[in-house]
């Protein structure tokens, strides 16, 4: 018996044998002026195809489990590539070398004979491999995307509810401080990435920072690291693995974090412990890892909390996946269906891909196949044994498989020449299987649309899923991208096995990312020859082709040079006659005018980014067949020429950012197929309004940062018309007028026609029809949430009334001096607007007002809902009525931030807010007291205050003092505020209203007290097990009161940057219980104190910038318990101390930019020393190294020439 993978080599036949097929027909009937005989041959050979085409149902069908008539089909497949290889090589240089032209006519009757002989052959091996004609069922057609238009994505989880809930039960259980590590395992296509794509969505982290990474079954911690610094700050990529951890360390600090490493396949545990090592970094910070696995070894090593193991589903959850996937309900015969379906079902092996695969294909199917699909014989294939628990997923994709139309299965295959994971562009793909042939041509239908019939099929067959990559680190961002499953692509690899091995003969699609390879030479053992060739590289220094006739690069339809670097585009492309796709961004130089005239079968043109391209020849012209053409960011380029508009095929046009690009609408004028136009930050657009009435097809167009290039300041009426023509054109869906500045735009009626509007970063948007402004109630059309009031001299009101019909999650309304009227505050009805969990109000503080502040704040009153309020730039000197009783108004709020409010000289109640854990007070100058036991006149004197408390920071209140006594919080900042530091001294006792219990541990930072530390009376009410950081505080003397007030402090930072003590600083000597010291910024230390030995229970010790320091002490190694040690940037240290080696628990040795000691560390003799240290990083950044030495290389730097 076969096995699933072995069973597919010949199941490609078919959808060959058609292209094959409808190449001949073309070349008999194209303008290539044909002698009578090759005509003649060509009509004999496309009969006896036909007749070969008529048994190849059965052939394939019997080609799974019997070999001879999956040899046949082999060489069948190899004698059609062959064929269609003769006839691109005939038609190649036809147009353009005549010599060339001839010699292939003369050569071209030989070698139609030779074939035919050969297909002969072929024809009669047929009847010695038993393969019979047979009556075919009805093929299956691609319907068109208005059929089966739906959600591509799933709306919820089918049966998973309840494994989503204990997920993120169990997220929330052990959601500490730190990292946590949570696996989720199961064997493969069960639903883990699914299930961890909801936990990603889930509000729960809604406050989280989000990252996701595809780690796949190539391991590389470097890569892992760089996607995740890339999703939290959009850095560039860091080359060695110590700068990782120091930036994770950076962006983890104080943050909360949810990661998902999705299909882990590392087993080694010395990788795995250092995946663990990199994610655990930050201090403060609350990072959740979700890792999805199919291995429960790889879970329990790599977890900090036990694994979930995600269960099968049952059969009856199968059968309810496959129900909605064909829409059973509107079947005909359900009482039919039912029983073969539920049997169907039970062979999916509990796999939701494998019943979603199958549902996909059974919808629209006639009882019979429902039956022939359950009784196929492809359930009995065996299994490899590396994938025992994957049989089932793979019988039914692979039945999936056998029914697809033949050209939809090249189309599968090929796209499986993207490496696992890759993210999938879908109109790039269409138009490389367009440049295939793959696309079957349709008198209904544009290639391109049914290339888009076949694209949506696969992703209703979950053959192309959603991909989660975050969009905002790459380049067309608002572009979705796609991929694979690992199983689908393992099956998409097996159709075409041997035409993406590279070292094989019967290579035809290349995909290459090493820069050592040997250049492709013609093949002397088969005809075949390579049709597509991806260079993903981006270390490759030069590219050059070979000019040999023979070359198998002659044949590429398809060259991406996504090398995304700067190198010269060579001039010897231009022999790739066959050319349909070239993808060359970045490319320098001058572009050869012959190149536009020799790829004049181009489809496909990318130029993005080529800086140096400051001119287009006029031969551009002669691309008749050009359909996308990409010259975004070419900010060199000048002018278009006349014969531009002669690209009649273009349905694709990106102009995007070339700023000074002449002759725009003129040569727009004949483009009449332009389905997609992109204009952005384009300046010389004037006349554009009555080119784009033209413009019939188009359907998406994006004039974001251009309004103001196309009509002045003063012709707003004429900009509304212009927005309403575009709206009107019969095909229109997609307008993005984003980034427009102080452009004022005003919203036409018409634009309720259109599917998506995008007004992003657009600050004076003065109005929005009440039709079009529900259409988007969440974000406004990306005007939220970060919304702007505006007016001007013109206008009665102003533009919030905007808001009336929006309700989303989060909203900031800036500006708001600019309110006319009370009444547009009214208008727009906060308080009903139950979705907002977020709201921000902020005035300009020195901007002219229309109406008084407190006034206006009186009509803005939130909705119950509200969880996060910020209110900013506020000038009035009291609160309204709803703010002063706050808790009957706003009970669920867990944040407030109050800051620049001037004139402000009292607070709200807010300790009755009985769920607020984070108050931030900040730039309030005129604030001088704050009661928390103050109860809005009501006597509450038993009443707690603050009772879920865990962060406050104060800055820039120079005079605020807090009565009666500090509230009880996990985290105090006080920035320039040192009145608050000596509250303490006039406070009573607690008495009265009491705050909320201690916590078992509180952090304190203070920055930029002027106010001597000796007279700080809060440090004398700090709780046990504390933490105090210190920076930029001018007089740090102290007092034997604060000593003993001190004694329990567990944790300290010192940073003396700006301290103006004259004596060295050692009080912190006498800190006993300290198992954590910094000390930062110290240059007047020469040496550490010699009373630091009595700090015997310090685990942790960090000099930072203390530059007179020139040696470490022996009796350092008396600090037994020290587990860290780090030094950075303290040039004088230039050795460790004997004692080092006493350390026995340090585990943990940092040295940065101390150049002499970090080559002393290096050296051999001192490694023993060093030996019992677990980890140990060194870098010195400032100092060029030797040549030839690497502290810890990047990926492998190439140099020299690629050839091919």
């Amino acid at each position: 018996m076969a096995t699933v993978g072995a069973a597919l080599g010949g199941m490609l036949a078919s959808a060959v044998i058609k292209v094959v097929i409808g190449q001949i027909s073309s070349t008999i009937a194209g303008e290539i002026n044909l002698h009578k005989n090759i005509k003649k041959d060509l009509e004999k050979m496309k009969m006896t195809l036909e007749s070969v085409e008529a048994v190849l149902s059965d052939a394939e069908r019997r080609s799974i489990t019997d070999n001879s008539a999956l040899l046949w089909l082999k060489r069948l497949k190899d004698a059609m590539n062959d064929i269609s290889d003769m006839l691109q090589d005939f038609e190649a240089d036809t147009n353009f070398n005549l010599l060339a032209s001839t010699m292939k006519k003369i050569k071209m009757p030989h070698k139609m004979k030779e074939m035919q002989k050969r297909l002969q052959k072929i024809t009669y091996d047929r009847n010695n491999y038993r393969v019979l004609p047979e009556a075919r069922s009805e093929e299956q057609l691609v319907r068109d995307i208005r059929e089966t238009a739906g959600n591509a994505e799933e709306a919820e989880i089918i049966g998973r509810s309840e494994e989503k809930l204990k997920i993120l039960a169990c997220l929330s259980e052990n959601s500490t401080q730190g990292t946590t590590i949570f696996p989720i395992w199961g064997f493969g296509g069960i639903g883990k990435t699914t299930l961890a794509r909801s936990v990603f969505n889930n509000s729960q982290f809604k406050e989280y920072y989000r990252v996701w990474v595809y780690v796949s079954q190539t391991f590389d911690l470097k890569k892992i690291g760089n996607i995740i610094i890339s999703q939290l700050s959009q850095q560039s990529q860091i080359s060695d693995l110590h700068s990782i951890h120091t930036r994770l360390q950076e962006l983890f600090t104080g943050k909360r974090i949810l990661i998902i490493l999705d299909d882990l396949w590392e087993k080694h545990p010395s990788q795995l412990e250092q995946l663990k090592a990199m994610l655990k970094q930050g201090e403060g910070s609350k990072v959740m890892v979700v890792v999805t696995t199919r291995e429960e070894n790889i879970a329990k090593e790599i977890g900090t909390v036990a694994p979930y193991e995600l269960s099968p589903f049952t059969d009856e959850m199968c059968w309810d996946i496959i129900k909605q996937k064909c829409n059973f309900e509107a079947c005909p015969d359900k009482e039919r269906l039912e029983p073969i379906g539920k049997e169907i079902a039970k062979k999916c092996g509990g796999v939701p891909l494998a019943a979603q695969s199958l549902g996909h294909m059974l919808k629209f199917m006639p009882c019979e196949m429902w039956d022939s699909v359950r009784t196929n014989h492809i359930w009995e294939l065996s299994i490899s044994k590396d994938t025992p628990n994957t049989h089932e997923v793979l019988a039914s994709l692979l039945l999936s498989y056998n029914f697809m139309p033949p050209r939809l299965k090249l189309c599968f295959g090929y796209s499986a020449i993207f490496p696992k994971g890759h993210d999938i562009i879908e109109d790039d793909l269409i138009y490389q299987w367009i440049a295939l042939g793959f696309i079957e041509p349709s008198s209904a239908f544009s290639t391109w649309h049914v290339g888009q019939n076949y694209f949506r099929k696969l992703l209703e067959m979950s053959f192309l899923q959603h991909s989660k990559a975050d969009n905002r680190t790459l380049k067309r961002k608002h572009v979705p991208r796609f991929t694979m499953h690992d199983l689908v692509h393992d099956l998409a690899r097996s159709v075409m096995a041997d035409e993406f091995d590279l070292e094989g003969p019967n290579c035809r699609y290349a995909w290459r990312t090493r820069a050592d390879f040997k250049p492709l030479k013609p093949s002397t053992t088969s005809p075949a020859k390579l049709r597509a060739l991806h260079i993903m590289d981006h270390t490759y220094t030069r590219i050059q082709f070979h000019h040999d006739v023979d070359s198998p690069a002659k044949y590429i339809h398809v060259l991406d040079l996504s090398t995304d670097c700067s190198h010269e585009l060579p001039d010897s492309i231009g022999q790739f006659k066959q050319l349909r796709y070239l993808r060359a961004p970045s490319f320098q130089g001058r572009m050869n005018p012959r190149f536009f005239r020799m790829l004049s079968k181009l489809n496909y043109l990318n130029l993005h980014c080529c800086h140096e391209l400051s001119a287009l020849p006029e031969s551009i012209g002669e691309m008749k067949c050009l359909m996308h053409l990409d010259l975004s960011r070419c900010i060199h380029l000048q002018e278009l020429p006349l014969s531009f508009g002669n690209l009649r095929e273009l349905l694709y046009l990106d102009l995007s950012n070339c700023n000074g690009l002449l002759g725009i609408p003129q040569a727009l004028g004949g483009l009449n197929k332009l389905q997609h136009l992109d204009l952005s930050s384009c300046k010389n657009l004037r006349g554009l309004p009555d080119v784009i009435r033209k413009l019939t097809e188009l359907c998406y167009l994006n004039l974001s940062g251009s309004m103001h290039h196309i009509f002045d300041s003063s012709s707003t009426d004429q900009a509304e018309s212009f927005i309403h023509y575009i709206c009107m054109l019969p095909n229109m869906k997609q307008l993005d007028l984003s980034s427009q500045g102080e452009y004022s735009l005003s919203i036409p009626d018409s634009a309720s026609r259109l599917s998506k509007l995008v007004l992003n970063w657009c600050r004076h948007v003065t109005r929005i029809p009440e039709c079009v402004a529900k259409m988007d109630r969440q974000s406004l059309f990306g005007l939220l949430p970060e919304f702007f009031v505006y007016s001007d001299a013109t206008e009665s009101n102003s533009n919030l009334g905007l808001l009336e019909h929006i309700n989303p999650e989060q909203l900031c309304i800036r500006m708001l001096g600019n309110v006319r009227f009370l009444e547009e505050a009214r208008i727009i009805n906060l308080r009903k607007k139950q979705r907002i969990g977020e709201l921000r109000l902020g005035w300009l503080e020195d901007a002219k007002r229309y109406v008084d502040d407190m006034e206006l704040l009186r009509e803005l009153v939130p909705p119950t809902t509200l969880q996060r309020f910020e209110i900013s730039g506020y000038s009035s000197v009291s609160f309204p009525d709803w703010l002063m009783s706050i808790r009957n108004y706003l009970p669920n709020l867990v944040r407030v931030e109050m800051s620049n409010l001037p004139n402000c000289n009292s607070l709200p109640p807010l300790g009755h807010l009985p769920n607020l854990r984070e108050l931030i007070l900040g730039a309030m100058k005129s604030l001088e007291e704050w009661n928390i036991a103050y109860s809005n006149g009501e006597d509450s004197p038993d009443e707690l205050m603050f009772p879920k408390l865990e962060e406050v920071i104060i800055y820039n209140c120079p005079k605020l003092r807090i009565k009666p006594h500090l509230p009880r919080a996990s985290s105090w900042s006080i920035t320039r505020s040192d009145s608050v530091l000596i509250s303490w001294g006039e406070s009573v006792s607690h008495t009265g209203a009491s705050s909320s219990s201690s916590p078992v541990s509180t952090t304190l930072e203070v920055t930029g007290s002027k106010l001597p530390l000796q007279q700080w009376s809060l440090l004398h009410h700090l709780p046990a097990h504390s933490d105090l950081d210190i920076y930029g505080c001018s007089d740090l003397a102290i007092s034997p009161e604060i000593i003993q007030a001190l004694h329990s402090l567990k944790s300290l930072k010192l940073d003396i940057r700006d301290s103006d003590h004259a004596e060295l600083i050692e009080w912190f000597t006498y800190l006993t219980s300290l198992q954590q010291l910094s000390l930062l910024n110290y240059n007047k230390l020469e040496e550490l104190p010699g009373k630091m030995r009595q700090l015997t229970q310090l685990q942790s010790l960090t000099l930072l910038e203390c530059r007179s320091m020139t040696s470490l002490p022996e009796w350092l190694g008396e600090l037994t318990s020290l587990t860290k040690l780090e030094i950075v940037c303290c040039p004088g240290i230039t050795t460790l101390p004997h004692s080092i080696q006493q350390l026995t628990n340090l585990q943990q040795l940092e040295i940065r930019d101390c150049h002499r000691l970090s080559m002393w560390c290096e050296a051999e003799e001192n490694k023993i020393k060093l030996a019992h240290i677990g980890q140990m990083r060194t870098e010195d950044k400032a100092t060029p190294r030797e040549p030839g030495e690497q502290a810890e290389p990047a990926e492998p730097q190439h140099s020299g020439r690629m050839r091919f």
